[in-house]
């Protein structure tokens, strides 16, 4: 039962569908002034104190603008369909060193093939359960930035592409069994530092801006706090939350929602760092894509009443997800791949 139709009047659907241009503005809102917050703080006291907190703030607030992305990529955040894509581009993925248009495409992707090989995100989640010392090797790397020096020249390969839209592993940073394939059959396309400055024209943009207006300040050095937050901390932000989403579950080989999704409950401090914007509600996601983010509690508590949750995998916590992701792997998933 995939079809949230089935669990849901045309009414109750239509009404969480709705977007609301003041609701988005306010999500912008929280993640840029946290974003602002963070850099004033390290500026006005600087120390290695401030620095790791404020690290960890803006490592949440890129996987905020991230997920902000990603719901301009379903086109629900805002009524205008422009608006929501200029915020889309130039608001939230160029800071986080990624382009709408390919991020939709690759994203599209996953929702369609979810639990099957032909997942791009796949490479992010099926892994788990992973023993102890994998788990410590892989945070270690994240945390000394090996796993975000592989990330950046994934990014560079796939924007050196001639059409990088067209590739179906564009975002997922581990490495692939076979060479990143166009949608639809071809080749991947001819690479070039030309198409590379072409397709990372507005990233280049946006963090040259970013780079002069705090030069302007008197603050050059502190814009380095966002490249080094997203070579380290956010990667293992976006490792936990990507193994959130569907890692570690009876189903996560599979493309029934009830057992290859989770949802996760999440405390002030978990959608600081690993639940921006709602996105701990995944199964309700899944269920049902063009209902906006701010409306995805409101969803998740009518899909409560109704009992439809009962058979859904919801956690209690990221602790609980964490503890989940360390255990002995099930032969399905060792049959498909091999890590560590």
């Amino acid at each position: 039962m995939n079809d949230v139709r089935k669990l849901l009047n045309r009414e109750e659907l239509l009404n969480l569908q709705r977007k609301s241009n003041w609701k988005a503005i306010w999500m912008l809102l929280v993640n840029w002034s946290l974003i602002v917050a963070s850099f004033a703080v390290v500026v006005a006291w600087p120390g290695v104190a401030t620095v790791a907190l404020a690290m960890l703030v803006l490592a949440g607030r890129q996987l905020g603008l991230g997920i902000l992305m990603h719901e301009c990529a379903h086109r629900s955040f805002t009524p205008s369909r422009p608006l929501n894509d200029w915020i889309g581009q130039w608001l939230c993925a160029a800071p986080v060193f990624a382009d709408l248009s390919v991020y939709r495409s690759y994203h599209m992707t996953h929702h369609v093939k979810t639990g099957t090989v032909d997942d791009p995100d796949l490479p992010n989640y099926r892994g788990y359960p992973v023993s102890r010392a994998s788990l410590a090797r892989k945070v270690l790397r994240d945390l000394i930035g090996l796993t975000g020096l592989k990330a950046a020249a994934t990014l560079v390969v796939l924007y050196a592409h001639a059409e990088p839209e067209k590739l179906r592993f564009g975002y997922a940073y581990k490495k692939q069994s076979v060479e990143p394939t166009a949608v639809g059959g071809g080749g991947p396309g001819k690479r070039s530092v030309r198409h590379l400055l072409w397709n990372a024209r507005r990233i280049l943009l946006v963090h040259t801006a970013a780079l002069a207006l705090l030069w302007a300040g008197g603050h050059p050095i502190a814009y380095l706090l966002w490249p080094a937050t997203w070579l380290t901390v956010y990667m293992l932000v976006s490792r936990v939350r990507n193994a959130a989403e569907h890692g570690a579950l009876p189903g996560t080989m599979s493309q029934d929602i009830w057992s290859n999704t989770r949802t996760v409950h999440a405390g002030w401090w978990e959608r600081m760092l690993f639940a921006p914007n709602f996105v701990n509600y995944h199964v309700e996601h899944h269920l049902a894509p063009t209902v906006p983010s701010y409306n995805l509690r409101r969803l998740h508590q009518l899909l409560r009443d109704k009992g439809a949750l009962e058979q859904a995998h919801v956690a209690g916590g990221y602790a609980e997800v964490i503890r989940s992701l360390v255990g002995k792997r099930r032969p399905d998933i060792v049959s498909v791949l091999k890590i560590d």
